[in-house]
Parts: structure tokens; sequence; C-alpha cells
């Protein structure tokens, strides 16, 4: 089972079997007391990554929840958690319910499986497909009418150029392209998110299908508890554009139902471009740095997605920017 816990990065195959039970000196008296008032009751260890979390998963007869354990006492994270769990549940958002809160460690979750939209994908055919993609565009237009005073954080100007920068420290280095630097990157990195409206509209960061569960025939997500302010078509982009599943000619379900503007497309383009470097960033960090090397199966179809916005962009502005891509994606 992987994909409630997909949630604070994304799951390496390789990981699986370094994930061994702790000890139970190793796990808060809180969760060992909730388990031994369960008769029958019992701890299995899920694998995950990049959290700092540790996800297990309780049995309890034909019955299962999931406690979602910190390193460390965390109530302003834990209240946090609570807090945005609740924005979304009072939207009509589906994300995983609550059962407890043990102490300033533990959250006692209902379990929502472990179908990722990712994995729904290879198992269904296209009129599923459709109808998965439909109830991924129904959410979209819910996240969006969550008032923005909701959250204070926000994917701002600043942060989306740490990002850039994030990317030229990981990427570039494994990546480089002819006569290219990261100077001359940078200012092209630079003038893209300039040009990106950072509007205020709710978002739930991590849009895509490895945190979007397949559950009773509807579409749970994980991983919102990070959710903020962000460019207005940042949700969108994500999962039209994900990296781990190419949603082909459906991708259209989400795009469609509005008479788009020439500025409302070259936003969507811009985000989208953002988002996707972002992205090859990451895996470059995991693949070479935290040795994941899961995460370089995904670069191909990131480089393909940023070539495209590219072309489409067609701005002079941006040359720099398509050069380099051109050259790494024919020698990726």
């Amino acid at each position: 089972m992987r994909g409630q816990f997909a949630a604070s990065g994304y799951l390496c195959d390789n990981q699986i079997q370094r994930t061994p039970m702790p000890k139970e000196s190793e796990l808060p008296e809180t969760l060992l007391e909730f388990v031994a008032r369960r008769p029958g009751a019992r701890l299995h260890k899920i694998p995950s990554e990049a959290s700092r979390r540790r996800f297990f998963r309780i049995t309890i007869g034909k019955n299962t929840l999931v406690a979602m354990v910190y390193p460390e006492p965390a109530p302003a994270e834990i209240e946090r958690f609570r807090a945005v769990q609740g924005i979304y549940s009072r939207h009509g958002l589906r994300v995983p319910r609550i059962h407890d809160v043990l102490g300033d460690r533990v959250v006692i979750q209902e379990d929502a499986g472990g179908l990722l939209l990712q994995k729904a994908w290879r198992q269904y055919g296209g009129s599923e497909r459709r109808r998965l993609v439909t109830l991924c565009a129904d959410i979209l237009k819910k996240l969006t009418g969550v008032p923005p005073n909701f959250t204070a954080a926000r994917l701002d100007r600043a942060r989306l150029l740490w990002e850039m920068d994030f990317f030229l420290q990981h990427f570039l280095s494994r990546y480089p392209g002819p006569g290219q630097t990261s100077e001359t990157l940078r200012a092209g990195l630079a003038r893209m998110v300039e040009n990106i409206e950072v509007e205020d509209a709710f978002a739930h960061r991590d849009f895509h299908s490895r945190n979007l569960l397949v559950n009773g025939g509807e579409i749970v997500m994980v991983d919102f508890q990070d959710s903020l302010l962000a460019p207005r078509y940042y949700d969108l982009v994500s999962l039209a554009f994900d990296s781990y599943l190419d949603l082909g000619h459906t991708r259209e379900i989400l795009l469609s139902g509005r008479d788009w503007t020439a500025t409302e497309r070259r936003q969507l383009r811009l985000t989208a471009l953002q988002r996707n470097i972002k992205a090859l960033g990451t895996f470059a960090y995991q693949a070479f740095v935290c040795h994941h090397p899961a995460y370089a199966r995904y670069i191909p179809r990131t480089l393909r997605h940023i070539q495209g916005h590219l072309e489409i962009l067609a701005d002079p502005e941006y040359q720099v920017l398509s050069r380099y891509f051109s050259s790494v994606t024919r020698n990726a």
C-alpha cells in the first residue's frame, strides 16, 4: 500500500525494503496505548519517502485506520493539518477524515486506500479514465471556490524564484547545456516568473496523480496540509501537465468548459512552465542527492511538457530557455 502516504513526496520503489517496523521504544506512547486498547489490533509500517512524518496502518478486525506520526512534538503543525482538513471538508472536498489526535505527535485518520490515480490509469479503459478526469475537473472547480482568506501562506514570486534557483542548483549541474551558464538561465527564469500573475487563489499545491486516490468510485486528495494561495492556474496545470501521468486527449476535459482569452492561455502556459521546471529540480535532488533513482524516470516526460509550453508561447524573451531545454531533451 503506497497511495495515501506518497503525500509528502514521491514514493520510490527501491525504498519499500528499507522501511522496517521501528522498535516499540521508538513509537509514541500515545500510539501504543491506542493500539493496546483495541484487542487484536495490529500496527504495520507503511513506506514513505520525503516526509519527516512516518505512517502506520492500524488493522482492527476488518477495519483499518492510518496513524500519521511526527518525529517530535508538533502541536502547531497538527493544528494546521486539522484546520486545513476542516476547510476542505466544509467545502465538499474529499480528504481523509480525522478519527482522533493523540497528544502532540499522532493523528489518526481514515484509511483512504492505496489506489493512486497514476496506478488506476493503467487499470481502467477510456470511459473510466474520462470519468476520473471529470471528477478531478469538478474538484478543481471547487478548489477555486474556497475563499482566499482561509490561509495567509502564499506561493509568491520570491518563492517561485527560489524554486528556479533550486532547479539550477540540482538539475543544471547534472544536465548542462552547451554554452549555457546558471547566470544566463537564471535571467530567463526570472523573466518568466516576473510574467506570471501571482493571484491569490486557494490551491492544494501538489494536485497530481500521486496525491489523488481512487476510492469507492470517487477521488480522495492527500498531501493537502501545505495548501496556500498560488497563481490561479497552479492546481490545474499540476494535473494537466503531470510528470507522473500523461493524460493524453483527456487533458481537454480539464481545459474545456470556458472561453480562454489569449492572456489567460498565456498565463496557463507560463504557470505550467514554472511548475514543470520546479519538478525537474525536485527529481534531480531526489535522484542524485537523496539517491532515489526512481525519480529520474519522470524527467523525460517533464522535459516534453516544457518543450511544448515553450513552443506554444513562442516568445523571443525565452530563447535562452528554449535552446537549453531543446538540448537537454535531445540528450535525456
